[in-house]
């Protein structure tokens, strides 16, 4: 569900014992594009995914990219679009040219300050990576300048579109609105590995350019003593690290951090975490242990839970096949939406994209689906670098925090 915004396109994925069956269908048109694919062609494609994302870091060992450099960071961007389309998909004409053909009257124009909302619907192992596929296979002609590398990378689902994932065993929790404290503030809880530089950047920019707007509890881990369990403040926002209650709960917890998935047992992948001479490397499922102990002798929280955002950065191991299960975990506590990265971010990109995003959520009140989208945009058109479109959306594109501000210019917001 998003609110009372209609998608323009809603993508279903359903695993069957015959296959996977994939379809496209655009309601307000009338047109639909399905195809039953191979069973282990989804998990064929997230391998896929993984591997061609490592080979597009590669080509940018820097957060800036070089205008030199921009045809071959395309052509490897294009590419993983292309990979994910054959295995999916296969190379028949008539299959390719009709996917082509929906995608040309489904979404007929692409303009990211106007953005369509696309959907895409599955299980916890059944999900596309939806902003990869490109609306036109053929990548076109050498990129020669920023501008036309900007415009093909339009091309894509990611740069163009407000892109949303939605579990179909899970609903969203809560409201469509994040309160602010009396004074204004939004309150966010800060968790973070203090060594990594991006995470101290990250946190630099909520204590300055935006303390005026958020009230930061954190970082975490802190010099408190004793340490809260990190269970314990995801089950109960309302927690302060140094004791007694918020007196409006989390609205955010943002995670700075290192990540590693399992490609055995999502239960076994890990958040890892440290500052003030703490370390904290934890499975989600120690996590989940420790919260049904927490439900079992607590009441029902009488509050919504907070938006979650983890920005694995540095040397975080997080690998397309299992990194489904982070969103998953939140969604499943009741929090009212996840934000997260398909693959392991660079410490200056991950550091870049979160400003962005805060730049556009928390200081001009743009609801999250626009923040993403902006945030993706800004990454490409000022450093030409692309890696924006690894972060996923789990949440209703509408959220927005509460009270909004008065109207912005949206020049910013949307580039």
């Amino acid at each position: 569900m998003t609110g009372n915004l209609s998608a323009a396109v809603t993508v279903s994925v359903n695993r069957t014992n015959e296959g996977t069956q994939i379809r496209f269908e655009s309601r307000s048109k009338r047109i639909s594009f399905a195809s039953t694919i191979r069973s282990a062609a989804l998990d064929e494609a997230r391998g896929q995914l993984d591997d061609r994302l490592d080979f597009l870091k590669e080509a940018l060992p820097i957060l800036a990219v070089e205008d030199t450099a921009l045809d071959e960071v395309y052509r490897r961007l294009h590419g993983i679009g292309l990979r994910i389309t054959s295995v999916l998909f296969g190379t028949q004409p008539k299959v390719i040219q009709g996917l082509q053909d929906f995608w040309k009257a489904a979404v007929p124009f692409r303009n990211p300050a106007f953005p369509p909302l696309i959907e895409c619907v599955g299980n916890e192992d059944a999900f596309l990576p939806l902003e990869f596929l490109p609306f036109k296979m053929d990548r076109g002609p050498a990129i020669a300048s920023r501008a036309q590398f900007i415009a093909a990378c339009r091309n894509l689902v990611g740069f163009s579109c407000v892109v949303r994932r939605a579990m179909k065993d899970l609903s969203l929790h809560g409201s469509l609105t994040l309160k602010c404290t009396p004074s204004g503030r939004v309150p966010i809880r800060y968790l973070y590995y203090e060594q990594l530089p991006g995470a101290k950047e990250e946190l630099a920019w909520f204590t300055t350019t935006a303390a005026h707007q958020v009230e930061i509890d954190g970082p975490y881990p802190g010099a408190q003593e004793p340490l809260p369990s990190l269970a314990s403040q995801i089950y109960d926002p309302g927690l302060r690290l140094e004791g007694g209650r918020r007196e409006v709960p989390d609205q955010i917890q943002h995670f700075a951090c290192h990540c590693y998935t399992r490609m055995t047992n999502p239960s076994d992948n890990e958040i890892e975490l440290s500052g003030n001479g703490h370390d904290i490397r934890i499975t989600l499922g120690e996590i989940g242990d420790e919260m049904v102990v927490l439900a079992a002798r607590s009441v029902n929280h009488i509050f919504d839970m907070p938006l979650v955002m983890i920005n694995a950065c540095g040397s975080a191991m997080i690998r397309a096949a299992g990194a489904l299960s982070f969103p998953h975990f939140f969604l499943r506590n009741g929090n009212r939406g996840f934000i997260g990265t398909e693959t392991g971010i660079p410490d200056d990109v991950a550091a870049a994209f979160s400003q962005a995003l805060y730049e556009r959520f928390i200081l001009h009140r743009l609801p999250i689906g626009r923040s993403v989208l902006g945030a993706r945009n800004y990454l490409l058109d000022k450093f030409g670098n692309p890696l924006g479109i690894a972060y996923s959306l789990y949440a209703d594109p509408q959220l927005y925090i509460s009270p909004a501000l008065e109207a912005t210019t949206d020049v910013r917001a949307t580039a």
